[in-house]
């Protein structure tokens, strides 16, 4: 069970897609870059991106894997991953990148987190700097995204642009605090955002449903390119980020529960407390 209440970030959650246009290749300068002093410690930001979970292109000994590709019409060597399986599928398909055919029907796939991601490319890019790291978007999330950006005052043909290379992370804005009623981590409070618009939508609607006093607040989900996410909770203050969470693919948690053979769980649902109060700014 889930409680909500309201959280003021301060700072709109929406203004961060303005920042946001830049290639799916530029992902990861921004997991590269130095934090300020006042931001939120390293480790809590790796842990944060420890919950977006990735299918990376790997070799026969499961290390990440560079291929010939194309990216913003130059051709480089890239390590490939995807945020969901339809990403992944797009992939080898040939759809993406402007891979060569048979090398892209050969790729293997292995789960990540985005933080694992992060670690091992961090050395290797270090080494080859000419070599990108690359994050396909989630084709079934592209529409959505692009009319939340669109909704954002995000120029159209940029949105588009903006949902074709780079994944997304939805939040609520303003930010619903959610305090879990069970479990262990009972009692502690966050804002849940995914890489899955309609999850973070189920929250927000039940939220109005539920909730006088958050339907009054007139919350909705915003679009936030994953390299602009991940810049905010590197440069932000911690008071401003540290109590937002992305919220595992249930989709991906399944697949990685088949391939270590486990039984694959069902996404929990959140359930809101029509007590909830706007939270202390």
């Amino acid at each position: 069970m889930l409680a909500m209440a309201v959280l003021s970030l301060r700072r709109p959650l929406a203004g961060l897609a303005s920042a946001g246009l830049l290639s799916g290749a530029a992902l990861m300068s921004a997991l590269l870059v130095p934090a300020p002093v006042l931001a939120l410690p390293e480790a809590e930001v790796s842990a944060k991106l420890d919950t977006i979970l990735l299918l990376m292109a790997v070799t026969d000994k499961g290390q990440p894997r560079t291929v010939a590709a194309k990216i913003d019409g130059r051709s480089v060597k890239a390590y490939l991953a995807a945020i969901s399986i339809a990403a992944a599928e797009e992939i080898t398909a040939g759809k993406r990148y402007g891979l060569d055919p048979k090398v892209a029907k050969g790729l293997r796939f292995a789960p990540v987190s985005l933080a694992r991601f992060n670690m091992l490319l961090g050395p290797l890019l270090k080494a080859k700097p000419k070599d990108l790291g690359v994050i396909a978007p989630n084709p079934a999330q592209m529409a959505v995204a692009t009319t939340l950006l669109v909704a954002q005052n995000v120029p159209a043909a940029q949105a588009r642009q903006l949902a074709v290379l780079q994944p997304m992370i939805f939040c609520p804005e303003p930010g619903l605090l959610v305090s879990s009623n069970e479990g262990p981590d009972k009692g502690k409070q966050f804002v849940p955002c995914a890489t899955e618009a309609e999850f973070v939508d189920t929250i927000v609607q039940r939220a109005i449903k539920e909730s006088p006093k958050i339907a009054a607040t007139k919350p909705k989900v915003v679009a936030i390119p994953l390299n602009s996410f991940i810049a905010f909770l590197r440069k932000e203050p911690e008071s401003r980020v540290g109590k937002l969470r992305v919220m595992p693919s249930g989709r991906m948690v399944n697949l990685i529960q088949q391939i270590s053979g486990k039984q694959p769980s069902t996404r929990a649902q959140p359930a809101t407390s029509p007590e909830a109060k706007p939270a202390d700014r």
